[in-house]
């Protein structure tokens, strides 16, 4: 009797270890059950770092797990591309993806192609502007005077951009090809930066995207010359747009994320549904409203790739025509 009950007992505790061990395994497959790690490979204060936080806000509550958000600067985003395929393609590594990320692959800079990468969600279309200080009134009122010091003097108007061969730098390139004029372009880590380099009147006019800008701009120290867009911004009814101008340029900054290839498809589908839910949420669209963005701006999903899959032939051009890459 003694040794029945004895053998019961062992059975019973087996089982217990049994069911426990199953209810770990299920609880460490069930996505997520650790700390998801984004990166973004601009600086602190830029448009991508305040994209990426923002929508952040809410995506920690709705996946229930705590997202820590890195910048891995380096190469335009080539140092952290290569991060990404490195890491296990299981969803807990993310990465914030812009033009200039685009670029950086189509320059050949990165381990990482297009076919590389899974996207997730767009959040933002964010027009380009050139912005110039207004602080204790400025070096110049406006984008004429900005173009006809240019003018003067070839190649000495300084222009800051967020990287080279960036969507700054293809803006401003653009604008000044249509304009007529050269610009020297000087590179800065992200759109704090810039904001830094103007106040000091380091670079006479930055690339700039209102999410960058408006904070300063309500305090009087900077403004938009000129929207590189088509129609006015009604936050900013007294900058002008270029084609108002009489120049067809119309540039805008994409910002979203993207996992790397392989990534379970389940994986995938809980992180654009979890995105889909944060972007939707008022916090972010009051973002995207006070930034002068649109909710247009939000793809999702298979969306969000066939955006990139049509601008990876636009970038690659890009990039021959100034000189990045051989033709």
């Amino acid at each position: 009797m003694k040794r029945l009950l004895f053998n019961m007992s062992v059975a019973v505790m087996a089982m217990g270890f049994i069911c426990q061990s199953a209810t770990t395994v299920a609880a460490e497959d069930k996505y997520p059950s650790k700390q998801i790690n984004w990166y973004i490979h601009s600086s602190a204060g830029g448009g991508t770092d305040i994209f990426s936080r923002t929508v952040a806000l809410r995506l920690r509550r709705i996946l229930k797990t705590n997202i820590v958000i890195s910048t891995m600067s380096g190469g335009s985003g080539a140092r952290m591309l290569n991060y990404l395929m490195e890491q296990p393609a299981d969803g807990y590594t993310i990465n914030s993806f812009t033009n200039s990320n685009l670029a950086t692959m189509a320059r050949g800079m990165t381990t990482a192609s297009r076919e590389d990468v899974i996207g997730i969600a767009r959040g933002c279309y964010d027009p380009q502007a050139l912005v110039i200080s207004s602080k204790d009134g400025g070096t110049y009122k406006n984008i004429e005077e900005v173009l006809a010091k240019a003018k003067e003097s070839p190649g000495k108007v300084k222009i800051g951009v967020a990287h080279m061969a960036s969507i700054d730098h293809v803006a401003a390139y653009e604008f000044g090809k249509a304009a007529g004029v050269e610009f020297e372009f000087v590179p800065f880590d992200g759109g704090g930066e810039i904001i830094v380099a103007l106040l000091g009147n380091v670079v006479d006019m930055g690339v700039l995207n209102p999410s960058e800008f408006i904070g300063q701009s309500d305090a009087g120290n900077v403004k938009p010359a000129v929207f590189l867009v088509s129609e006015r911004l009604k936050e900013f009814p007294d900058a002008p747009t270029a084609k108002e101008l009489g120049y067809d340029v119309e540039m805008a900054t994409w910002r979203g994320v993207v996992v790397k290839a392989g990534t379970p498809d389940d994986i995938v589908k809980t992180l654009r549904d979890a995105f889909a839910k944060s972007m939707d949420h008022k916090i972010y669209q009051n973002y995207l409203r006070d930034n002068s963005m649109t909710p247009d701006s939000i793809l999702i999903g298979a969306d969000w790739d066939a955006f990139l899959d049509s601008k990876w032939p636009v970038w690659q051009t890009a990039m021959k025509d100034l000189g990045y890459i051989k033709k």
